[in-house]
């Protein structure tokens, strides 16, 4: 028997829903309601050398309401009424009070509550009514009630597992949905931080890199490749703590105690005032002056909004070496008040004719980045040019972070 349709729904419509009946069962049971009404035609015929028309075309109209539960057992039982009249008008019992039972469990394992109640009901009505159109058979009653109890209950049991199993279904495809919407969540945390530590570091690399080609003597060249070794070890030690992250959430294969360790060890190498002042230093060295202001960072701060941040400063800091120009200006501004963790990136914009300035392109997933790593913490970001500033905003409410 399948579940795959719902039986309960409100309305006209679900008056007369059902679940389907599985192709099988529903060859087999019309198969033997076939075989049985053609066995009695043939030994009625063979035994009496005629038809007993009454209990004929009782089995007849059976056997036709039986073929409809092919389209809905809601709809069979309704087929099923002109059999249950025609007994009662021919006196002919034999066949609906063996039918009568076999419908109503179907009808209460796959109808609608409501339907399945007003089945029980017809069927009781029906069987009480023998005692006045039938005397004859009246001490059959309380027999024929005890087999639609046991057929409505057995009917009832069925639908409760059938229910039970549907819910389960709907259930564990909730949580099915719910997880790939956290891994495809998860990959995109990953996209960012790759993006964060890949593109920051490669770009700095890359500018110290033409900053040593044209460097006018061996100090400055040998400065400049120092500071590619720098960035380059930064970015591996970055790349390592995200192997390890995702060692330790069993993502990846590998020792999962010792890298919850490392991560450990390794949470203060996101401090946001120690990473404005390396920011700083790097911007100097490709020839921006960069001033650095910190307030109120302390113990107040939750490490996951300051890891936040971290990465928006990195991301806005690469946006400033790949488009301020040699001798322009920076400001970087971190503080926290009001239960507020505030961060301001300005620099002067370089002019599209500058000398040697490279053109770098954009995919804008370094701004959606940061929006989003901002928006998790129910926070703000604001970015654009004024005035010749190129200025990123970040605005993250402490307390949200903590709850």
């Amino acid at each position: 028997m399948s579940d795959t349709t719902p039986a309960g729904p409100q309305g006209p419509a679900g008056f007369w829903s059902a679940r389907p009946l599985g192709r099988i069962l529903l060859a087999v049971v019309t198969a033997f309601m076939t075989v049985s009404l053609v066995s009695d035609l043939v030994a009625g015929t063979a035994i009496n050398q005629s038809f007993d028309s009454a209990n004929t075309l009782v089995s007849l109209l059976i056997t036709l309401a039986f073929y409809v539960l092919w389209v809905r057992s809601t709809f069979a039982f309704v087929a099923l009424i002109p059999s249950l009249i025609a007994s009662h008008l021919l006196d002919s019992f034999s066949w609906s009070t063996f039918a009568l039972p076999v419908m109503l469990g179907v009808v209460a394992a796959t109808a609608n509550r409501l339907f399945s109640y007003v089945a029980l009901g017809i069927a009781v009505l029906w069987t009480c009514l023998i005692r006045w159109t039938s005397p004859d058979n009246a001490a059959a009653i309380w027999i024929a009630l005890i087999f639609i109890g046991l057929a409505w209950g057995t009917g009832n049991f069925v639908w409760i597992m059938l229910d039970r199993r549907q819910q389960d279904q709907v259930r564990v495809a909730e949580a099915t949905r719910r997880a790939a919407l956290a891994a495809q969540e998860e990959r995109r945390s990953l996209a960012r931080d790759l993006h964060d530590i890949v593109a920051h570091n490669l770009t700095i690399i890359s500018m110290q890199a033409r900053a040593a080609k044209y460097a006018g003597t061996d100090a400055s060249a040998r400065e400049a490749v120092d500071v590619i070794g720098d960035s380059a070890g930064e970015a591996l030690v970055d790349l390592r703590r995200m192997l390890s992250l995702l060692q330790a959430e069993g993502l990846v294969a590998g020792d999962q105690e010792a890298a919850q360790r490392e991560l450990g060890e390794g949470a203060s190498a996101l401090d946001l005032e120690h990473g404005a002042v390396k920011f700083g230093r790097m911007l100097e060295s490709l020839g921006v002056l960069t001033t650095v202001e910190t307030d109120g960072l302390g113990d107040g701060v939750p490490q996951s909004v300051e890891t936040a941040l971290y990465r928006v400063l990195q991301e806005a800091v690469t946006n400033v070496a790949k488009h301020a120009e040699e001798g322009g200006e920076c400001r970087i501004c971190i503080r926290a008040h009001g239960g507020q963790l505030e961060l301001a990136v300005e620099n002067t914009v370089a002019s599209p004719g500058s000398p040697g300035r490279i053109r770098w392109n954009s995919s804008g997933s370094g701004l959606i980045g940061m929006r989003d790593r901002v928006d998790a913490f129910g926070g703000t970001l604001s970015s654009g040019n004024e005035g010749g500033w190129w200025k990123v905003h970040a605005q993250v409410p402490l307390h949200g972070a903590h709850a």
